[in-house]
């Protein structure tokens, strides 16, 4: 059945800043029943400083009284976990936004699955009213690390785990695909990714030198439309959310199979076309 988004429920509240805990209560709340509940992905592209708070309020107002909650993801994310419900016209949805956002050209793609089991709902915004100028040059950059990465006949894999065993598992599931290079540590990724420009990037969670959703953010703040793949074996302690809202495109729980690795593979991939068009 479609349903008309932004209907009853028990309202919205707004969190300027995203962690576990925060997220913790509201995620066993959606575990009773996870019909209906989506997580919504908002990009933020253009502005050289966009206003997140003006649009996550908008974004509070769009979805009405519907149940839910806001998080302000740094300045450029913002991630809405709502009771939407099922059958939602995309469509529709894209009208509606963009109503209630003028400034921003709206792009919506739908298909992740989170490991609660929620769908994702990727909305990409890109300022309207640019003006005569060239794209901001971050933007301009990431633009043209993915148009590099479209044209090249070869793909190129990141597998970062300070485990030995699984890097030669992963390395063994990509190595057909294309050329795999293994890093032990995070230390040099960033330096490492400007170099090879990687098609996806298979990241350990944990890894010696600190957090693996602290250098997603580093990736993400260079480039925009990488394609990374959060690596796990922690699944009560490290909330898969928290990474998706920092831009990951998917989560692979270890001990992992050759199966799974390839369709997070193919998942990043495939978002990187509909990214290029």
């Amino acid at each position: 059945m479609e349903r008309q988004v932004g209907k009853a429920g028990k309202g919205m509240q707004i969190f300027t800043n995203i962690t576990p805990s925060r997220l913790q209560a509201l995620i066993d709340h959606i575990r009773t029943d996870t019909s209906g509940w989506k997580a919504v992905d908002v990009s933020i592209e253009g502005a050289d400083k966009p206003d997140t708070q003006m649009i996550s309020e908008r974004i509070k107002t769009f979805f009405g009284d519907t149940e839910g909650a806001i998080f302000v993801c740094g300045s450029r994310k913002i991630l809405t976990l709502g009771m939407l419900g099922e059958g939602i016209d995309f469509g529709t949805l894209k009208q509606q936004l963009a109503a209630h956002l003028p400034e921003y050209n709206c792009t919506i793609n739908t298909g992740n699955i989170t490991r609660e089991g929620l769908e994702v709902i990727a909305i990409r915004l890109q300022v309207t009213d640019a003006g005569p100028s060239a794209p901001q040059p971050a933007e301009a950059a990431a633009v043209s690390l993915l148009g590099l990465r479209m044209q090249r006949s070869k793909k190129v894999f990141f597998v970062v785990d300070d485990d030995l065993f699984m890097r030669s598992l992963l390395t063994k599931a990509l190595a057909p695909y294309g050329e795999v290079v293994a890093l032990d540590d995070g230390k040099d990724l960033l330096q490492t990714y400007r170099e090879k420009n990687p098609d996806v990037v298979f990241l350990d969670i944990h890894l010696p030198c600190g957090s693996g959703v602290d250098l997603l953010e580093d990736i993400m703040h260079f480039d925009n439309t990488a394609g990374v793949v959060i690596l796990s074996a922690d699944r009560i302690k490290d909330n898969v959310l928290l990474a998706q809202a920092r831009g990951a495109r998917s989560f692979v729980a270890k001990p992992f199979t050759k199966e799974k690795i390839e369709e997070a593979m193919n998942k990043c991939l495939e978002q990187a076309t509909l990214l290029a068009r």
